[in-house]
């Protein structure tokens, strides 16, 4: 009889044919040996090849291949903890690459204590655009120790703290790592931030309309888990830049016709000042963290496109998931060193 799997890999997966092979194919890899592990894929009712590419990797994989269909990523992620067979649950997103390293490394800091959760910050792709180089791409902002806070693409536990935090909360429709770890914190588990667990995430934003989708895309629930605890929410600079941000929208917006009517061009100038300046500033703080002033550009238009994104949410417009993905984990970048 074979041994129980000291580890069960999650991975979540909604018409994911493009990359769940590289993903798969990365696991397939790892030092740990392979009937130490098993990999659970939990598909969201995947129209395209997504089942029958993760079902090919049978034959080199302990592959159990779950249908759950019409939930958020959250149900998809428990339903893989709740079938695993694991001491350790390790969860990784259907378009992030785990290095060689990974389950074998995941082990041995679980084994040593049991009592914490682990993970780390996504890297980009090496060919990645200024999009991401900007505002993802810096492997030395990646944090090492403790933190509030480890994606839930790149994220390990062992099960019965998984367990006895409650799961995921299937409620929200993103942010719900976030929301799992500050509930994690709550009762005392410790969660530790180690560079070297990091994947590469196929999903990064390359483009400046796919970064604005996925800030909108995120940006859905944070006003909500904010309300649920003001005092101690991780979200209050976000949530007040996005504040900002729509005001400064509404400004800008009433200040061109008014300027128009009065013949005044120094109301629609004040108008696009209020827009750029938080921005600029933000942007300023980045660069001067980063030791970067290269970046200076490209991060205005960045946060000035999070900052419209998230604004939009507050007022309930927007927010369209990704056609491909179910949803993942939002990544390290400028915004969240900066705006918590």
């Amino acid at each position: 009889m074979d041994p129980l799997p000291i580890i069960s890999v999650v991975v979540p997966a909604l018409n994911e044919e493009t990359v769940i092979a590289r993903c798969l194919a990365s696991l397939r890899e790892q030092r740990l040996p392979a009937n130490r592990f098993e990999v659970i894929v939990v598909d969201n009712g995947s129209v395209d090849r997504t089942r029958e590419i993760a079902r090919g990797f049978r034959g080199s994989l302990a592959v159990t291949v779950l249908e759950r269909s019409g939930v958020r990523i959250s149900a998809l992620r428990n339903c893989g903890a709740y079938a695993a067979r694991g001491r350790y649950l390790a969860f990784l997103d259907a378009d992030c690459i785990a290095p060689p390293h990974w389950l074998l490394q995941i082990a041995d800091l679980l084994h040593a204590d049991e009592s914490r959760i682990v993970g780390a910050q996504y890297r980009i792709p090496l060919d990645s655009s200024w999009v991401a180089r900007a505002w993802y791409g810096d492997l030395w902002r990646m944090k090492h120790g403790p933190v509030s806070y480890v994606p839930g693409g790149d994220m390990a536990l062992s099960r019965d703290v998984f367990l006895n935090v409650g799961g995921f909360d299937e409620t929200i429709v993103t942010s719900e790592d976030t929301e799992f770890c500050e509930r994690a914190a709550a009762s005392s588990v410790r969660i530790m931030a180690v560079p070297s667990l990091s994947a590469v995430h196929l999903g990064t934003p390359q483009t400046l309309e796919g970064f604005y989708r996925k800030q909108s895309w995120h940006g859905v629930n944070v006003h909500r888990l904010f309300l649920r605890d003001i005092l101690h929410s991780k979200s209050r600079k976000a949530m007040l830049f996005a504040v900002y941000m729509l005001a400064a929208l509404i400004a800008a917006f009433l200040a061109l016709p008014a300027a128009a009517i009065a013949g005044n061009a120094t109301l629609a100038a004040m108008g696009v000042m209020a827009l750029v300046a938080g921005p600029a500033a933000l942007a300023l703080l980045a660069c001067r963290d980063r030791k970067r002033w290269n970046c200076l550009l490209p991060l205005i238009v960045l946060y000035a496109a999070y900052g419209a994104a998230r604004a939009m949410c507050l007022l309930g417009i927007g927010g369209a998931r990704h056609p491909r993905t179910a949803g993942p984990a939002p990544e390290a970048g400028p915004a969240t060193e900066l705006l918590g």
